[in-house]
């Protein structure tokens, strides 16, 4: 009555009481059993009975995790259905394995009408989507191809509905074991699914010792677990009492005091130690010798059969059938069940043994089997392994072609990598997708044309190689090192092959600066000119116009794209087809047709409802943000132009570079505008959480609207954004610099302008931006500034000398296309003369004035503030303490939300009041 009083579960209340009161920790009524663990069983019930996000069971191996789960799951089976999948040593390379696991033991409850039921309810492609996962559903319906990059995002989307659905009608919980061994699909979808905040609880193991848990996956781990959805149950050694009570469990009658004592110093509490100890408790040695020794010595003695069992269960490192065990070590279905029995009294297999399939007790089992195998009888056991799983139902490629490696048959084990390779893509788990064709390269033939069952030829190989690294973020890792060295064996590809290395090669180096880049972009589309269309041409023309246009040949673009149209149209591929159109407007806009640019643009941000663009929606709601701010638009009309690329992006939860531009220019439409909250509204959520390298822009805009909201310390977290090669870092170099300038660090800001001015007349392409001089020109005053009197003027005159020599070189390159219609120019112009008035000591507070009042104009607050501000400093220095006065006070009006701008404000006017004038 209490208890419902206080609006508690009675029913798990009653059940608490019960395992506290009963001696040992034995429930009545035969239920599971586990030694101690009342807390963390407690928390793992109640995550399962009413939690939500992911809790995760951590501890080293042997720790109890994989006991805890199981009898929080069993004693909870009354009330909701646990799915459970497992994750293998050899998963990681098997894309979503522990979910197919989950979603067949759901398909199997009630004659699969649970399943079906809640798949009716959902939208046709989560169908077709799952049964990519579990081929029980059917065939894959009709979509688009895998390097789609938005199938991944369906595929997510399709899971998370139909758990979702699933939840709706019958209570419903997910339990994933080893996920230190899972692929790195399933760990994105389990970050998505704690992203998107589904109530379906997720209860997972991790082991916290395992030396081949990868560096990716630890990052995850790292990662998810400051979460605030994420709970971490870490698993620590039994007391001395609880481990009485394992042994209670473990053995015919009550342990006396004696062996307690000893088990549980021998063991340290260590679960897996003290269930090995209790059926040899006067073993010797200490840790971790002691789980050697110990586990050594129950593998002695073990007949020839029983050895082959353990052997073939030892090498695979993962549960096999019945009758696959019996085919790797050649045993009848009796010397079979002789060899299981053996084992199972030793206490060498997993319970229960009512399962069809069978594993050794613990990994560390397996580890002490191998250990002990001589290489050729590793070999051997890999080769059956193989064999026997390839001939078995649904057989996961990827483990298969793992065995062949460990043979050394590097034919069988390249077909099986194909294989796998394929099965990723199909599955949308590119990181697998591109780790399988990697080694699908490193294992071609030298000179081979073709290689694999069926015969695959090896552009598309790498091409597809490509494709994946670029979709799972690590182009920069391995993709031009590929591209540049197919270049070599470029005379052995069809025409349609070597067009298609020429663009991406050309794209690449172009992108990166590299002068032949745009050659090779030439000689690609010379190449498809003579060839059929298909959409590999209008890629090139695309890739090709956009370089252009960067260099400022914007006719030669607008041909390209007029072609590209075409080829579209003549081949029916709508999508590029609109992003070519996007591209229109963006170099007509450049051309002079500003209003009809934008007025197509609008259009253009809107996709046809009935053939879904997520993709095309952020590139386009990305190119419209850009000319409006290159207009000076307000805030609201930006974010409104920005609204349907960000709605596709949620929708189908698309984190991608294009997507974090469209961020960027939401926050920075806010920003010049002076409302560092609405942009912070934005990019906040975004960062609060580690972001991936592809959504690096997300991260510098944190650090700008951290130091904006008054961090000082903010410009030291600019050290991951230079990591990025020279060509990305560019784009990073004006809001890079504005962080160092108002955290002082004027030095850092100078060295990183003129290097990008530097670079930039290196390339000899076009004008760098005004603002970038103006930048600099600040950054060099306050240089000059802080050198001591001495030397002050030498080193101004050396500044100012370097900054206008650099200036004139690049008078001479062609101009900016946006430079012509970017609404600020005016008032950059007038800022970068009073900057270098102030460098050379002859600032006037009228220069100062006449730059704000252009800032005034482009509604640029912080800017105009900043410029009032510098103008207060020659008002005062002169002697016009009026003057200064009136100028602070419209500077902080206009500095609101700029923190380090309204303390320097403050400061000056504290300064004014102590001085004679004020």
């Amino acid at each position: 009555m209490l208890v419902e009083a206080m609006h508690g579960d009675v029913d798990h209340f009653h059940d608490l009481w019960l395992r506290a009161s009963s001696p040992a920790g034995v429930l009545d009524g035969g239920g599971p059993r586990i030694a101690g663990r009342r807390r963390e069983l407690a928390r793992t019930r109640g995550h399962l009975g009413t939690g939500t996000g992911l809790l995760l069971v951590a501890g080293e191996a042997g720790m109890g995790k994989t006991r805890l789960v199981a009898t929080a799951a069993a004693l909870e089976s009354g009330a909701l259905f646990v799915g459970s999948g497992s994750c293998l040593p050899l998963s990681t390379e098997v894309p979503f394995l522990p979910v197919a696991d989950v979603l067949r033991a759901i398909h199997a409850i009630d004659d699969h009408t649970w399943l079906t039921d809640a798949l009716g309810r959902c939208p046709p492609f989560v169908s077709s989507s799952l049964g990519r996962l579990l081929p029980e559903l059917g065939e894959p319906g009709d979509e688009p191809q895998s390097s789609d990059g938005w199938l991944r995002q369906r595929l997510f989307t399709s899971i998370e509905a139909v758990l979702v659905e699933l939840h709706a009608t019958r209570p419903l919980a997910v339990l994933v074991e080893d996920l230190h061994w899972a692929d790195s699909a399933t760990l994105d979808l389990l970050e998505h699914l704690l992203a998107r905040g589904t109530d379906v609880p997720v209860l997972g193991t991790w082991r916290l010792d395992d030396p081949a848990t990868t560096p990716a996956s630890r990052d995850w781990f790292t990662r998810v677990s400051r979460l605030p959805s994420v709970g971490v149950l870490e698993l620590s050694p039994l007391t001395r009492d609880e481990t009485q009570e394992q042994l209670s469990l473990l053995l015919p009658g009550p342990p006396d005091n004696d062996l307690v004592d000893r088990v549980h110093r021998r063991a340290q509490g260590h679960p897996l130690f003290i269930d090995q100890l209790a059926a040899d408790p006067t073993g010797v040695g200490d840790m971790p010798r002691l789980l050697v020794d110990l586990l050594d010595t129950k593998l002695q003695g073990l007949t020839p059969t029983a050895w082959a069992v353990a052997r073939a269960l030892g090498v695979a490192d993962r549960p096999l059938l019945e009758s696959q065990v019996g085919a790797v070590a050649e045993l009848t279905n009796d010397g079979l069940v002789s060899a299981e029995r053996e084992l199972a009294d030793r206490r060498l297999l997993s319970e229960p043994f009512t399962s069809n399939k069978v594993s050794l007790r613990h990994p560390l089992l397996a580890e002490t089997v191998r250990r002990h195998l001589f290489a050729s009888e590793a070999a051997d056991q890999h080769r059956r392994i193989a064999s026997v799983l390839a001939e078995g139902p649904d057989p996961a490629a990827a483990e298969i072609a793992t065995h062949w490696q460990a043979v050394g048959d590097t034919t069988r084990e390249l077909e099986w990598r194909i294989r796998a390779a394929r099965e990723a893509e199909a599955r949308v788990a590119t990181a697998n997708a591109a780790e399988q064709w990697l080694r699908v390269l490193e294992l071609w033939p030298p000179g081979a044309a073709s290689a694999g069952s069926p015969p695959l030829r090896r552009w598309p190989a790498l091409a597809a190689a490509c494709d994946a690294l670029g979709e799972s973020d690590r182009i920069l890792e391995h993709e031009i090192g590929l591209l540049e060295s197919a270049l070599e064996w470029a005379p052995t590809l069809r025409p349609e092959e070597a067009a298609e290395l020429y663009a991406r090669v050309g794209g690449n180096r172009s992108f990166h600066g590299d002068p032949t880049g745009p050659a090779l972009m030439d000689r690609a589309i010379d190449l498809y000119e003579h060839l059929p269309p298909s959409p590999g041409y209008v890629r090139a023309l695309m890739e090709r116009a956009g370089t252009r246009a960067e260099r400022g040949r914007v006719d030669e673009a607008a041909r390209d794209l007029a072609t590209g149209v075409e080829v579209s149209v003549a081949i029916g591929d709508r999508l590029q087809g609109r992003k070519l159109r996007v591209m229109q407007a963006g170099n007509d806009f450049v051309l002079g047709d500003r209003a009809g640019a934008l007025a197509r643009m609008a259009t253009l941000t809107i996709s046809d409802p009935t053939t879904p663009d997520p993709h095309g929606d952020i590139h386009a709601a990305g190119f419209f943000t850009d000319l409006l701010l290159t207009v000076g638009a307000d805030p609201d009309e930006v974010e409104e132009a920005a609204r349907p690329g960000l709605e596709a992006a949620r929708t189908w939860h698309i984190a991608s570079f294009p997507e974090s531009i469209l961020r960027f220019n939401v926050a920075e439409a806010a920003w010049r505008a002076g409302q560092t909250a609405r942009a912070a509204a934005g990019i906040d959520p975004e960062t609060d959480v580690p972001v991936s390298h592809d959504r690096w822009l997300l991260r510098l805009a944190r650090i700008r609207l951290d130091a904006m909201r008054g961090d000082s310390t903010a410009a030291v977290r600019l050290t991951d954004v230079d990591r990025l090669p020279a060509t990305l870092h560019a784009w990073c170099v004006p809001h890079a610099a504005l962080v160092e300038l108002w955290c002082q660090q004027p030095e850092r800001a100078l060295a990183r302008l003129t290097a990008h001015l530097d670079r930039e007349i290196a390339a000899g392409e076009t004008q760098p931006d005004e603002a970038i001089f103006a930048l600099t020109a600040r950054a060099a005053a306050d240089v000059a500034g802080s050198t001591p009197a001495s030397g002050r003027r030498r080193r101004a005159e050396a500044l100012a000398s370097s900054l206008e020599e650099r200036r004139s070189t690049t008078a001479e390159l062609p101009p900016d296309p946006y430079s012509a219609v970017d609404a600020s120019r005016h008032a950059t112009s007038a800022t970068y003369a009073a900057e270098m008035d102030r460098l050379a000591d002859r600032q006037t507070v009228e220069a100062w004035v006449r730059a704000a009042r252009e800032w005034d104009k482009v509604n640029r607050p912080h800017d105009a503030a900043y410029c009032r501000w510098r103008a207060a400093h020659v008002a005062l220095a002169t002697g016009r303490a009026t003057t200064a006065a009136s100028l602070l006070n419209q500077a902080a009006r206009q500095a609101r939300e700029h923190a380090p701008l309204l303390e320097a404000i403050a400061s000056l006017r504290r300064r004014s009041a102590r001085s004679p004038q004020g």
